[in-house]
């Protein structure tokens, strides 16, 4: 007669001790000062033209806040440059279709539908200097494949 209960408990110990890591890791993380780095709010389509308007505001001490509007096939602003930016809040706007935002090589990846502003907190890393791809990941129709702007970062 073989023994089952040693290898159940084996089995119970080893998700528990896996368990165990992963809510350690999501309590670490916080700890940190992690967290979700988007919103979204709510901006009607009849309102968004005299409220939102694309371009870059400095903030100073190396915030900026960068106000892009995605359309049928592109970005306004189409280039932004940035002076050594600490902090960057993009809030990116569409009232056509659904787009994507995604700054390629980065972890900014946002899905912008229309009607609301998508708003992301990144803090570039320091050793990130020269021009960043933009591009829009959810296809838009047909000239979705020529839609992207530029980044520029100076340090």
């Amino acid at each position: 007669m073989e023994n089952k209960g040693g290898r159940e408990f084996i089995w119970i110990a080893s998700v528990v001790v896996v368990l165990a890591i992963f809510l350690g890791s999501i309590a670490y993380a916080l700890r940190l000062g992690y967290s979700v780095a988007s919103e979204v709010s709510v901006m009607p389509l009849e309102k968004a033209a005299g409220l939102f308007q694309p371009g870059v505001k400095d903030l100073g001490d190396g915030r900026y806040q960068v106000d892009i509007i995605a359309f049928l096939w592109g970005f306004r602003p189409a280039r932004v440059e940035l002076n050594n930016p600490r902090e960057i809040i993009l809030r990116i706007y569409s009232n056509d279709v659904i787009h994507g935002f995604q700054i390629v090589g980065t972890n900014v990846n946002v899905m912008v539908i229309p009607g609301y502003i998508a708003t992301v907190i990144w803090r570039p890393p320091q050793n990130i200097n020269g021009t960043l791809l933009v591009i829009c990941n959810e296809y838009c129709g047909i000239g979705h494949s020529g839609m992207y702007m530029e980044i520029v970062i100076k340090r």
